[in-house]
């Protein structure tokens, strides 16, 4: 299972994140999967690594692999000056979902414009939101992000999810989310297109996040998911559901133990024409 690194990045002042990725993207050495702008933290972790996570600005999220040795940092020395804080951890991908990725992930982006909504987002506005996001609803704080941003941006968002499992079947529940989860988010035009387990930094390798490599799993991140909607409004949409929330009340909140959501958009679609609202 091949290896990967992922990095959220705070840029000197003076760094465009665009321009950083073009030079990063010319390493001979390392390649970019996913690379996005952090724009709103949906939820907030509550154990780990509340600060800096949810704290810092990040400019950038990429992830990468690298074909140098193990020891060898991804991020090339020529670009390291312009980063002032980093958030990084390990995760290993399966091989099958890194080869066809490419093409998975250019499908989702090319069809998001058809993608309809259910209407579900429709009586949350009308009726009221939630309070807050934290348990995963459409709350006034997300309802505002959600104006803003398609103010400037009406295309496909991708969330980096953060998972850390109750113990002991907290795992077991969150795969029974999963695949409930594959047709509620389906019709929605919601698709996880990569899944890994968080790892320890291999013998002789870089450090990452978690400070001491040796740090207990039960005190560290456990899994990280990258998921792709047609827009942000297809995702409150799904929130609103009442299909998607039996399905995240009945699995997903008890099989969790913390968890941080962040919603980005991948430069590579950023400025794409809007979908179906």
């Amino acid at each position: 299972m091949p290896l990967a690194t992922l990095h959220l990045l705070s840029l000197t002042k003076s760094t465009d994140p665009q321009s950083f990725l073009q030079q990063l993207k010319q390493s001979p050495n390392t390649q970019v999967i996913v690379a996005s702008r952090p724009r709103h933290v949906v939820i907030h972790p509550t154990t780990l690594d509340k600060n800096p996570l949810a704290t810092n600005q990040w400019d950038l999220l990429v992830l990468l692999l690298c074909s140098q040795t193990p020891n060898q940092d991804p991020i090339p020395p020529t670009l390291r000056h312009a980063v002032t804080n980093e958030y990084k951890l390990t995760t290993g991908v399966p091989s099958k979902l890194l080869s066809t990725y490419s093409s998975r992930d250019q499908t989702l982006k090319q069809n998001a414009s058809e993608i309809p909504l259910t209407g579900s987002l429709d009586k949350v506005l009308r009726e009221g939101s939630k309070e807050t996001s934290q348990n995963l609803e459409v709350s006034p704080e997300l309802l505002q992000f959600m104006t803003e941003l398609s103010k400037t941006h009406t295309g496909p968002v991708t969330m980096l999810n953060l998972l850390h499992f109750q113990v002991p079947d907290g795992r077991k529940s969150y795969y029974q989310y999963g695949q409930a989860f594959i047709p509620v988010a389906g019709k929605r035009g919601g698709d996880a297109k990569l899944v890994g387990n968080v790892v320890p930094p291999g013998e002789g390798q870089l450090e990452d996040s978690r400070g001491h490599r040796g740090r207990p799993h039960q005190e560290w991140w456990n899994e990280i998911s990258i998921v792709h909607y047609p827009s942000i409004h297809h995702f409150c949409d799904m929130l609103a559901g009442e299909d998607y929330q039996a399905i995240n009340e009945k699995y997903r909140l008890s099989a969790l133990r913390d968890t941080f959501l962040l919603c980005t958009t991948e430069f590579d679609v950023e400025g794409l024409g809007a979908s179906k609202l």
